[in-house]
């Protein structure tokens, strides 16, 4: 492994824990909208995509979904959310056109707990939690539209070629 294959996994690696954190540190469990929660993690993953590129995306979006799930108490999800976001994370950057990967990756995410809470608890519960989604993925890509030129101008990801 040469040196640009260990710094692209070590950033990686970081920026997965980064996202896991922002996810389990701000998570909001939303009542009567049987196991939806409203959390930070998705400005994790927009922020990958902007840096990183859609494959890197997929796989940081995914682990630290899985990993915010298993950790939250909210394990009957993860491997949905290991699918869920890691599609969401591919998606936001499929096309050139950032508002359409935007839509894209949205409708996934959100049709994805949709289905997945109807099935689980039902589609009342499922309907209680779109607007949940919905904000989640709103105020993730927001953020991480802020946030990804202010890490970019720091220099820590000199000599990282975007896929």
């Amino acid at each position: 492994m040469d040196n640009s294959n260990i710094k692209k996994l070590t950033l990686l690696a970081i920026w997965t824990a980064v996202t896991f954190v922002l996810g389990r540190l701000f998570t909001f469990p939303i009542p009567g909208s049987a196991g939806n929660i409203l959390t930070l993690l998705d400005v994790g993953v927009y922020t990958a995509v902007f840096l990183f590129g859609k494959r890197e995306a997929a796989i940081i979006g995914g682990f630290a979904a899985f990993l915010l799930d298993l950790t939250a108490g909210y394990s009957n999800y993860m491997f949905f959310s290991l699918i869920i976001h890691g599609g969401q994370g591919y998606l936001a950057g499929l096309t050139r056109y950032k508002w359409l990967n935007f839509l894209l990756s949205l409708v996934f995410m959100v049709g994805g707990y949709f289905i997945v809470g109807g099935l689980m608890y039902g589609w009342g519960s499922a309907i209680a939690g779109l607007w949940v989604n919905i904000i989640q993925v709103v105020v993730g890509f927001v953020l991480a539209k802020v946030l990804s030129p202010l890490i970019e101008r720091t220099g820590i990801l000199n000599g990282f070629k975007k896929a």
